[in-house]
């Protein structure tokens, strides 16, 4: 599949009209904004719905982490991943409440949910309640319009990746009014073709570097495309993660020290100055 550009809006203009900075692909969710904190607000408030229908509660120590257990042990299974329809999640939890070891209560919602002992009517009362819940605005997480507004002034192409719903990307730049530093949104599933896709809008002798917070989906297919990677670790990170290895080129703690760091690498490898003089990098001297 080839990547569906959408402009968002212009990039401000550049202090010098001859940088040529790098090529920046950065991934949104959990990297520029907290998804996975309207997740979890959502997923808790979905397992409160559950255990109202069902007549009966979780003891579990963290409410979350059980949860989570579910929605793990479902995307492992799902060819959507994380994506699945959560009317599965719902009738799993169900199942699970009512005695039903989580292995087997996750083979039962895969086969007949309808038996979990929830009315339809309320799984979908509760679905579209969780869908309402995730639609909401993302906080910005730290270092993000410091580190995009640094990228910008050094002249960087700015390109946000998705492998979730371009016109949810673009509201969530909106909301934050954030259209200034992004040049476009590629919305594709990040695999290795798609990375090697993309090298193709690097000018000659400009650098790719791949931002993210997933090292099997944002990291792994950058780095084997031959991108430099920097990895952000995200707050939930899913067990195959966990398992993964990291193989970025640097790790971050957030965006900006993630821009710092491009920033000083193409500082040191590229030339001070272009043929007559003009300087191709330029220093982000602060960050007002």
């Amino acid at each position: 599949m080839s990547p569906r550009q959408q402009t968002v809006s212009p990039a401000p203009p550049r202090l010098d009209i001859s940088l040529a900075g790098p090529l920046v692909l950065v991934d949104a969710d959990n990297t520029l904004w907290d998804t996975d904190g309207v997740f979890a607000r959502a997923q808790l408030s979905l397992l409160l719905a559950v255990e109202n229908a069902v007549g009966r509660h979780s003891q579990a120590e963290s409410r979350l982490d059980y949860v989570r257990s579910f929605d793990q042990a479902l995307a492992e299974q799902h060819h959507l991943g994380l994506r699945y329809p959560p009317r599965l999640l719902i009738q799993a939890l169900a199942f699970a409440l009512q005695d039903v070891p989580q292995q087997e209560a996750v083979r039962r919602a895969w086969s007949d949910g309808t038996q979990s002992g929830v009315a339809s009517e309320t799984v979908s009362q509760i679905e579209r309640a969780f869908f309402d819940m995730i639609a909401a605005h993302p906080s910005l997480l730290p270092g993000v319009v410091t580190g995009l507004r640094d990228l910008s002034v050094a002249g960087a192409t700015t390109v946000v990746l998705t492998e979730g719903s371009r016109k949810r990307v673009m509201r969530t730049i909106d909301h934050h009014g954030l259209g200034g530093f992004i040049d476009r949104i590629f919305e594709a599933p990040k695999t290795l073709r798609m990375f090697e896709r993309v090298k193709s809008l690097a000018g000659s002798g400009q650098t790719i570097y791949m931002i993210g917070d997933q090292l099997t989906r944002d990291i792994r297919p950058a780095s084997e495309a031959g991108l430099k990677t920097i990895y952000i670790p995200g707050a939930f990170q899913p067990k195959w993660e966990q398992q993964a290895g990291n193989v970025a080129t640097f790790q971050a703690e957030t965006f900006d020290a993630a821009s710092s760091f491009l920033l000083r690498a193409e500082e040191e490898t590229r030339p001070s100055q272009q043929e007559g003089g003009k300087p191709t990098y330029l220093r982000v001297q602060n960050r007002t």
